[in-house]
């Protein structure tokens, strides 16, 4: 793996909002099978309201030498909508990673590490304590990178997507106590 591929990771704006749009559904086309995600996504369409506004949230975009996105992650706080993991999410302020994506030509050369190191920066900066997501095996090494990175599962919703969380505390991936 090279971990010096040439990229730059910071925060987006609304300026790049289209263009971010744009690569996540394109990501989304390619991954997943049609009718498996939504179209028009709320977050993307009201990315300013969801992602800039709010102290807690953030979208961070990995760019290449040539100023195209090669990578996102976004931080939101997590809305509690899925009761099936309630049981194994904490009670305190709980992030959501969500729109994490690598275009095929940067995976596994260690942007996704680096994006990924940004974003839980944030959110432990932005006061979370534990950071939920689900992930999909449609994606290409999303289950064993969320693996890697400590994440714990919690909820299988079908033999192709699993409810996982991490609690900062817990660092090496152990296992919560009472679960």
């Amino acid at each position: 793996m090279d971990q010096g591929m040439q990229c730059r990771i910071f925060p987006a704006d609304t300026g790049r909002s289209a263009e971010i749009r744009s690569f996540v559904l394109a990501m989304m086309s390619d991954l997943y099978p049609r009718g498996t995600y939504h179209e028009n996504p709320h977050d993307l369409a009201f990315f300013e309201e969801v992602y800039i506004r709010p102290a807690n949230a953030g979208f961070f975009i990995a760019e290449g030498v040539n100023g195209r996105i090669i990578g996102t992650a976004a931080v939101r706080p997590y809305d509690r909508r899925f009761p099936e993991v309630e049981a194994a999410i904490g009670g305190g302020p709980v992030c959501e990673i969500v729109k994490f994506y690598m275009h095929p030509d940067s995976r596994r050369m260690g942007v996704g590490s680096r994006l990924y190191e940004v974003a839980e920066q944030f959110a432990i900066e932005a006061g979370y304590r534990e950071s939920y997501l689900h992930t999909s095996l449609f994606l290409p090494g999303g289950y064993p990178f969320w693996q890697s990175r400590g994440y714990i599962e919690r909820y299988w919703e079908s033999e192709r997507i699993v409810h996982m969380s991490k609690r900062w505390d817990e660092y090496a991936g152990r296992e919560l106590v009472g679960l």
